[in-house]
């Protein structure tokens, strides 16, 4: 261990200090500390709502979505699904119908979409999202059946086992005469996305859907599952290219565009406005550098008396910066880590699913971001220590050892 470093230390432990310093050394090292815990928890949280969004919406709908212009229907061609499993970066084709319905139960009627699906060809995750029965789609024992969310289940007070009546609205002016089919719910999913999926969406299987619109043999289009994610608008220029009229090929992304660009614009302005914080703790130790000169000055005169180069001076105040930093850091990361872990495992912090589009604050952990984050902090750290060891070395020798 360097004199410069053991002499760093010396100076920061507390029985060497005055009141006030110590108090002030634990603001500069509480302060990198929680700029560096908010930065981490930031950006645990903006990544979280990411996947968790992206997740959604994609494993509802696939990457890229096939429809037939102006919402029409076409007829279901296997030739068209293995052509688009054909084209390069398409990992799996699927067919659908989707159209809005009337769903009624005994006291209550409510509008949803129903999404019909071929369960040997489904690409949707809504198998992974069920929180009461099971995922079911074909129908099973003489009954169709059909999966809804937890949020259009509460609304309308069902379980699983209960019935629900699809009145297909194909013509308005004569519902007695529109197609009805009575299905069983075997599942209730949950997305935390309400407003898009779980108050709106009910899927069955693809020929439950057929009868329920009178559209037998017709479909409403193709989910296309790709390998590479960054390459679906490319994808959907070449499915475009291969197939044609009457289907229009749109990604996830051009669907739900705002919803994007709204995770985008808090991934470009959170971070910049939290990271301010490690900026404050720059300044914080900078203060608190300085009044160390200020009561170290005799000591500083002393050293430089007994032959201390002025380098070696700078040196014992950067070293104090880099533990400041590297406390603070620390400190800082395990806090986000312990937050984060909390949250990940109990779901303590809850949101307004309206707004929000999830039931609680989504968190996934990165090693990059703890590393990045706390590895910015001590380095901030160590460049606010470069003033006040400049003008520590500056000091006059007699007059440092002279100075009351």
């Amino acid at each position: 261990m360097s004199f410069e470093f053991f002499i760093a230390l010396r100076y920061l432990r507390k029985r060497n200090l005055s009141r006030f310093l110590s108090f002030m050394t634990a603001v500069a090292i509480g302060s990198v500390a929680v700029g560096t815990a908010a930065l981490i928890i930031t950006y645990t949280i903006l990544d979280g709502f990411e996947r968790e969004l992206r997740g959604n919406l994609i494993g509802f709908s696939a990457h890229i979505r096939v429809g037939v212009f102006r919402g029409d229907v076409a007829n279901q061609d296997e030739d068209i699904r293995e052509a688009l499993t054909q084209i390069g970066n398409v990992q799996a084709a699927g067919p659908f119908v989707e159209r809005e319905a009337m769903a009624i139960t005994r006291d209550e009627i409510e509008g949803v979409k129903v999404k019909g699906l071929d369960s040997l060809a489904d690409l949707s995750r809504i198998r992974d999202k069920i929180v009461s029965g099971h995922y079911q789609l074909n129908p099973t024992d003489g009954r169709h059946s059909i999966l809804i969310g937890k949020r259009l289940a509460d609304k309308l007070n069902l379980g699983v086992g209960d019935r629900m009546l699809l009145l297909g609205v194909t013509d308005f002016r004569d519902l007695a005469a529109a197609p009805k089919v009575q299905c069983v719910i075997r599942g209730i999913y949950e997305t935390g996305m309400a407003e898009y999926l779980d108050d709106l969406y009910v899927f069955t299987a693809l020929e439950t859907a057929q009868r329920v619109f009178a559209i037998p043999g017709r479909i409403s289009g193709y989910d296309v599952l790709c390998a590479d994610v960054s390459r679906v608008e490319e994808t959907v220029d070449r499915i475009q290219a291969r197939i044609g009229y009457p289907y229009d090929p749109r990604s996830v992304f051009a669907l739900f565009n705002h919803l994007f660009v709204w995770i985008d614009l808090q991934q470009q302005l959170i971070p910049v406005v939290v990271g301010s914080l490690i900026v404050i703790s720059v300044f914080n130790v900078i203060a608190t550098l300085l009044l160390f000169v200020i009561e170290k000055t005799q000591y500083i005169g002393i050293l430089l008396a007994m032959g201390a180069s002025r380098r070696n001076i700078r040196r014992i105040f950067v070293f104090q910066g880099i533990a400041i930093g590297v406390i603070g850091a620390g400190l800082g990361a395990l806090l986000a880590f312990v937050f984060s872990f909390a949250q990940q495992e109990l779901r303590f912090f809850s949101l307004p699913q309206d707004v929000y589009f999830m039931t609680t604050v989504p968190i996934h952990m990165s090693l990059e971001v703890f590393i990045g984050v706390s590895v910015a902090g001590m380095l901030l750290a160590f460049l606010s220590s470069f003033i006040p060891a400049w003008l520590a070395a500056r000091l006059n020798p007699i007059r440092s050892i002279r100075f009351h």
